[in-house]
This record gives C-alpha cells, structure tokens and sequence, in this order.
C-alpha cells in the first residue's frame, strides 16, 4: 500500500496530536491528582463493602484478596476513565460537538 506525502504527513501530525493529548490528560488536563483523588474516593469505598460475615468473601481470600481486587478494579478505571477523556477531547478538538 502506497501512501501520499500529504497522507504521511497527516498521520504523523494525528499521531503528534495524540502523544500531546495524551500527556496533557495524564499530567495536566484533568489533572492527574484529581483524578486520583477521585479514584482513592471509588476505592477506598469498595474496600469498605468487605464484610467479614460474608462467607464468600472470606472464602475468597478475605480482607487482603478483597483490597487486592479493588485496587487492581481501580487502576482498570483509571485507565478506562483516561481512555475516554482522551476521546472526548480529541472529539472536541474536531469540532464535533457543536
């Protein structure tokens, strides 16, 4: 497949404009401490839904397995949570909201 030069360098602009959205979303843009304020929140309060009167909970592994997942289900939406951020963003930035 052959590409055109005006092709080439779309792609490499569109690839540009990826890596800095992607850093400005990490670093900056929704700040990465909010969003891990906001993510510490949604997990310390599924840490808190451990009930040790659960069987299955404890026959899962207990508290420790249990905070294990929740922080393992964190990260995953965190990385969700900046996924779509950065297509919003890059929505925006298209002009495809108006």
């Amino acid at each position: 497949m052959k590409i055109t030069t005006q092709q080439l360098k779309q792609i490499i602009a569109e690839e540009i404009k990826r890596a800095t959205l992607k850093e400005y979303v990490l670093d900056y843009g929704t700040g990465s401490a909010e969003l891990q304020t906001m993510l510490d929140v949604v997990c310390d309060g599924w840490k808190s839904q451990f009930d040790p009167q659960d069987p299955s909970m404890d026959a899962s592994g207990g508290k420790p397995a249990w905070e294990k997942q929740c922080d393992f289900a964190c990260e995953v939406l965190g990385e969700k949570i900046t996924e779509l951020v950065m297509e919003i963003e890059e929505k925006l930035h298209r002009g495809e909201f108006g």
